[in-house]
């Protein structure tokens, strides 16, 4: 007899910076643990461009589901200029990853279902630290109350994270599966670090880790579920360099988008190797990085609000790439630049 499933769940990843809006060149796998609980109770995952579904040959279990239990999924990006494209904190790319999870604590219900991070879009809040074996707990004081908890609330018994020495705020992990660990002390943020359980293990761009009971109460009261993860696109300061000797005839170039808004600084001339100089338009606001737009900037000379005598030298400039950043370490301030050379 054939089986059949019904569709309960459909998880979007969502970015900004596409046409589309979906998170498209992200590869997603379950966990190895995963695989077994997910066989175990019928549940099959249909990966898609931005998202995955989730089917269930019986959907009227979810009583039966233990609390604790879980499906792991890994998101690993195949696109490397999605750091440059993304509007994330600055991280390490090395012990540092984006977690999300369907907890009551940090689900957010909007109108069309649920998103899963605390913000509007994905960022902070949601990197933990991944680590191996032993974890340090900053600001760490013995003299306080403190435990540990897993992703769904469940204090973890002493023995599994010992210190390494006495008043050491270090830890030693041992015995436990893969997953979040949170640090709760009085008075301090909570500590939340993903513990990996294999000496070499490949770190994920993020883990989404689904909880089956809380998402099936979910399906028992809405029907069909949705989940959102979403991501902002960066924005940066636009720099034009025109380069090309040719331009130096025209006496009056500015930069105006399609709104006929001078929508960049005025010309400047800036030195870019030795007897090279350019000229420099800077966008006066930030500019979002996007896939596509439909924005766009010319280059015009002897231009002024209301006057269609202008000229227009190129009818349409090159956008910013996302390949590239710079940062100018002469300011204080982390402000992200794209240079357009022409």
């Amino acid at each position: 007899m054939e089986q059949s499933f019904v569709h309960i769940l459909t998880l979007f990843l969502r970015h900004q910076y596409f046409s589309d809006n979906l998170f498209k060149p992200i590869e997603i796998s379950l966990a190895d643990a995963s695989k077994k609980t997910a066989l175990n109770y019928g549940i099959i995952a249909k990966p898609f461009p931005g998202g995955f579904h989730l089917l269930a040959s019986n959907t009227e279990i979810q009583g039966f589901y233990d609390e604790a239990e879980s499906l792991q999924f890994f998101l690993k990006c195949t696109d490397a200029n999605y750091i440059n494209y993304t509007d994330l904190p600055a991280h390490s790319l090395i012990d540092r990853m984006l977690y999300f999870n369907n907890t009551e604590e940090i689900k957010g219900k909007v109108e069309n279902g649920f998103v899963l991070h605390a913000e509007e879009f994905a960022g902070e809040n949601e990197l933990v630290q991944v680590v191996y074996e032993k974890v340090t707990i900053p600001d760490f004081n013995s003299g306080e109350n403190y435990r540990f908890t897993d992703a769904a609330g469940n204090e973890i018994p002493p023995g599994n994270i010992t210190p390494s020495a006495q008043n050491s705020n270090t830890f030693n992990i041992s015995n436990l599966p893969q997953g979040l660990i949170l640090f709760h002390a009085e008075n301090k943020d909570v500590v939340k670090f993903y513990h990996y359980n294999k000496a070499v293990w490949k770190k994920p761009f993020a883990v989404v880790e689904l909880f089956p009971k809380q998402l099936f109460n979910q399906f028992k009261e809405n029907g069909k579920v949705e989940y959102a993860i979403n991501f902002s696109n960066r924005k940066t300061v636009w720099k034009y360099f025109l380069v090309s000797p040719v331009y130096n005839k025209f006496k009056n170039l500015s930069i105006i988008n399609k709104g006929k808004e001078e929508v960049f600084n005025s010309l400047q001339i800036q030195q870019i190797q030795a007897n090279i100089e350019a000229l420099v338009f800077e966008s006066k606001n930030k500019i979002p990085l996007a896939e596509q737009s439909d924005d766009y900037f010319q280059l015009v000379d002897n231009y002024s609000a209301g006057n269609g005598k202008s000229k227009i030298v190129l009818k349409n400039l090159p956008r910013a790439s996302a390949e590239q950043l710079y940062v100018d370490e002469a300011k204080t301030n982390e402000t992200f630049y794209s240079h357009i050379f022409i």
